[in-house]
């Protein structure tokens, strides 16, 4: 077992919850001296330091603030800015007048136009302090002389930790996981840094947080920064083993959880399919597209695309699957870039750029491996759907399908099965959508589980199902 991870004690972690999250962060200071420079002598005395530091975390000098708030607290005492009403017996939803709570805009706005009730994720930013002074707590220092070398040397840890709470849990309780949530990920950091420290090269670790499968917990995981994820493969394979995952990827950088504050940075519109019911699971047996892909339609960013770009659109989503799970780095391209492309592996469409071409079926496939992903095509008759096994496609790949005949484009996300093969049901993303990124729009207009018949609307369509690399 490597204790690369931390699973946090958590309730279950969907998108709506009515329980509170507590996301520690901060730079702590890592500060300590080394006798010998050889690889032994440097994990001494980083792992001295942190020893130390884990002490100062459960002494009376650990503090926690509120991000924009009136709060500050110091957990091993119990003491904090607002004592009367935050006492050891009160429930702990009592924080909330006194910090700045962080919840989903998009799911905020999503509720109020829809009758689904979501309640956003409510998170609480808190910042880790070390109260410098105190009169009942004083630093020791000693003064020491001899004729060996020492090395003095300075880190910045990066935590980042959270904390799952019931808004009716003590507030006593609360303090006591904050402390032993920090220690804990402090030992991991430990572990990363004893691990992949090279002759004088010294990583600084990293959290990353994974909501995964299965689990009632929300799992954090501490990487080396600078090395890249195919170097960590070996390490995610002990990982999947330890927590019982498959073989698909979860542990990659790329796929960590996502926070209200990450939506900032998505200009595209994520996962649009986990914001409507799936079909009864009594009568249904599901399998979806694995990990996470953007959105993309015609009209979209003003493009004037509405009667042939579906199929480039449909070839983004699925080239955006492969960036979010971490298979390739370059950013998902235009329809004006997807065509230069395509001027290198087929000479008859270089008068097609900048026009309204359609792709053809060794387009499509070229394209896709110019990014290094392999891809089967199908030929498909009406009427001979349900003969198609794509629930192995979902269990196995787990890559978005296209489905395309011109000038009509889809991707299909998932299949829900029956003991009646005539009730099966396809989960379809419509890349022809025109109207705003508005997810309650998009929700109603542009994702939706349709009848198998939806297959056969067209006599003869192309599907397009993307392999997933090996490894995780």
């Amino acid at each position: 077992m490597n204790n690369y991870f931390i699973s946090i004690n958590l309730f279950q972690l969907p998108i709506d919850n009515e329980n509170l999250l507590f996301r520690i962060k901060g730079g702590v200071q890592l500060e300590g001296v080394i006798s010998k420079t050889d690889d032994e002598g440097i994990k001494a005395g980083f792992k001295e330091a942190i020893n130390e530091l884990m002490s100062k975390v459960n002494s009376q000098t650990f503090a926690l603030s509120g991000i924009n708030g009136s709060l500050y607290m110091w957990p091993k005492t119990r003491a904090n800015t607002h004592p009367s009403e935050l006492q050891e017996d009160t429930h702990c939803k009592a924080i909330l007048k006194y910090v700045t709570v962080e919840a989903s805009e998009l799911l905020k706005k999503f509720s109020k136009k829809k009758s689904l009730k979501i309640i956003p994720l409510r998170v609480i930013n808190l910042q880790i302090m070390f109260e410098l002074s105190r009169l009942d707590h004083v630093e020791k220092v000693f003064l020491e002389h001899n004729k060996m070398s020492r090395l003095h040397f300075k880190m910045t840890l990066p935590i980042d930790v959270v904390v799952f709470a019931n808004p009716e849990d003590p507030w006593a309780k609360l303090q006591d996981q904050f402390v032993e949530a920090v220690t804990a990920q402090l030992s991991a950091m430990d572990k990363c840094i004893q691990q992949h420290t090279t002759g004088k090269t010294v990583p600084i670790p990293q959290a990353y947080h994974f909501e995964l499968p299965k689990k009632t917990t929300l799992t954090t995981v501490i990487y080396p920064a600078g090395i890249s994820d195919q170097t960590l493969e070996p390490i995610r394979k002990e990982l999947h083993t330890e927590l019982d995952l498959s073989n698909k990827p979860f542990l990659r950088r790329s796929m960590a959880y996502c926070f209200p504050s990450d939506e900032l940075s998505f200009k595209y519109l994520r996962n649009v399919h986990k914001y409507i019911p799936a079909p009864d699971p009594e009568e249904y047996k599901v399998y979806e597209v694995h990990g996470s892909y953007y959105f993309y339609h015609c009209m979209q960013d003003n493009a004037n695309d509405a009667s042939w770009g579906a199929l480039y659109h449909c070839l983004q989503v699925i080239l955006s699957w492969f960036s979010c799970q971490g298979y390739i780095d370059t950013p998902v391209p235009s329809i004006e870039e997807l065509q230069e492309m395509v001027t290198k592996i087929d000479d008859e469409f270089v008068n097609l750029v900048g026009v309204k071409g359609w792709l053809h079926g060794d387009q499509i496939l070229g394209l896709l491996k110019l990014f290094n992903i392999t891809a089967s095509n199908i030929d498909v008759r009406a009427g001979l759907a349900k003969e198609l096994n794509l629930t192995s496609h979902f269990q196995d790949q787990g890559t978005p399908v296209m489905f395309f005949s011109e000038p009509k484009a889809f991707i299909l996300l998932g299949i829900a099965t029956s003991n009646n093969p005539n009730a099966s049901q396809v989960l379809m993303l419509d890349s022809m959508y025109i109207g705003s990124d508005d997810l309650a729009a998009v929700t109603d207009k542009a994702v939706s589980w349709r009848g198998e018949d939806f297959l056969d609307e067209m006599q003869i369509y192309g599907l397009c199902l993307p392999q997933r690399p090996a490894g995780v």
